[in-house]
């Protein structure tokens, strides 16, 4: 318990109550203190563990060169891998690093370890979290943009007004629903040779120019795909359709100029129109994905040029 106290006040409370990092303090090679996950880690009892021998717990291959580590350890190590052994001699393989630590004028060393399948798994676990998160959510965590989730559900609402204007009757649709749905292609090579920043500043350019060249009132939205999504209400003649689609394709012809450097990128564009390609939500934006608009202009290359 004195150690413990003594470990609190260096390393903070908190730190010892780490739950997924295994905690060890080695005094002559003797352990010393251990928390509830070395336990876990090591597959022993508490007590078997405490004032154990850490070099007969090393994998023999690990032994040697882990005992003259720890004992020539002056400085914090970087982690390194090691084999150790539980209650039934499998072999756990783990991450390790030692710290050197004094304390009332004796020198201890502190181990972390965690076990590397663990967390990989957590990982896994954590990316599948944000993942769903990221589809869940209503807004585009990169750009805050509407997401695909309120983009839905502006269409939808956008339907019911269109039906309520034609008294629900498709027949009498005055005016149309537009979709349309732009791939870009080039950011990720923007991100490969000018890095994040170059990545984002693109990117902030690109979304100031589709705002300025679409109403108030029309969404924008974005998918972590880097694919962009328009919804525009209220189109009374089909011919304008075409005026939207060139507009949104100047938007992304025009190099963006970043450090005097020439970033290209380039568009593919989707339309679908309500009622005739879709009467719903999800119908739209599948019609609008799957049929490319024909003889697109030429836009040019996706690479980045000085």
């Amino acid at each position: 318990m004195m150690l413990e106290q003594e470990l609190s006040k260096i390393l903070g409370g908190y730190f010892l109550q780490i739950t997924d990092t295994a905690i060890i303090t080695i005094e002559n090679q003797k352990i010393t203190y251990l928390n509830e996950a070395a336990v876990k880690l090591f597959g022993r009892p508490a007590n078997v563990l405490f004032g154990a021998d850490i070099a007969s717990l090393i994998s023999e291959e690990n032994r040697n060169p882990f005992v003259e580590k720890l004992n020539n350890t002056h400085e914090r190590t970087d982690y390194f891998q090691i084999k150790v052994l539980d209650e039934k001699n499998n072999i756990i393989e783990l991450r390790a690093r030692l710290v050197p630590l004094i304390l009332n004028d004796r020198r201890i060393v502190m181990m972390e370890a965690y076990n590397e399948e663990v967390v990989i798994t957590l990982k896994k676990k954590n990316q599948a979290l944000e993942d769903k998160i990221m589809h869940l959510s209503p807004l585009d965590l990169e750009t805050h943009l509407p997401s695909l989730i309120l983009l839905n559900d502006r269409i939808e609402q956008a339907i019911l007004r269109a039906l309520r204007e034609a008294r629900g009757n498709l027949d009498n649709i005055q005016s149309y629903l537009t979709v349309v749905v732009g791939n870009i292609d080039g950011l990720n090579e923007i991100y490969q040779q000018c890095g994040s920043e170059g990545r984002r500043y693109a990117l902030d350019v690109l979304i100031s120019r589709f705002k300025s060249s679409i109403r108030s009132v029309d969404t924008l939205a974005k998918t972590p795909d880097d694919s962009f999504y328009f919804l525009f209400e209220n189109i009374r003649d089909k011919q304008n359709i075409q005026i939207i689609t060139n507009r949104l394709q100047n938007c992304v012809n025009v190099p963006i100029l970043y450090k005097n450097q020439s970033l290209n990128l380039k568009m593919s564009l989707g339309v679908s129109i309500y009622p005739d390609n879709g009467t719903s939500a999800v119908s739209l934006i599948k019609w609008a994905r799957l049929n490319p608009i024909a003889g697109q202009p030429e836009t040019t290359s996706n690479t980045v040029s000085q």
